[in-house]
C-alpha cells in the first residue's frame, strides 16, 4: 500500500478549516445584521429603508476594474490548483 501524499493531506485539511472559518464568519455577520435590522422602531426601520434603496441602486460599472481584478486572481489560483494536480 502507497503512502498518502503530505502535501495532499496539507491541501485538503487547509481547504477544510478555511472552508469552516467561511462558513462561521458569513453566518456570524449575517446574524448581525438580521439582528440588527429586527425590530419596528423608527430608526430601523429608515435603516432598512435606506438599506433596501441602496441594494436596488447598485452600480457595477464603478466597480469593474475591482471585479475583474479578483475574477483575474481566482482565475490564476484555479490555474495553479489545476497544474498542481496535473503534475
Amino acid at each position: 500500500m502507497s503512502r498518502p501524499d503530505p502535501f495532499l493531506i496539507y491541501r485538503t485539511s487547509l481547504f477544510i478549516a478555511l472552508a469552516a472559518y467561511y462558513v462561521v464568519t458569513t453566518a456570524g455577520g449575517v446574524w448581525r445584521v438580521v439582528a440588527l435590522l429586527r425590530g419596528s422602531d423608527p430608526h430601523r426601520r429608515l435603516l432598512r429603508t435606506y438599506l433596501s434603496y441602496q441594494l436596488v441602486s447598485f452600480r457595477v460599472r464603478p466597480l469593474a476594474g475591482e471585479l475583474l481584478q479578483i475574477a483575474f486572481w481566482c482565475t490564476i489560483l484555479l490555474v495553479i490548483y489545476w497544474l498542481h494536480g496535473k503534475l
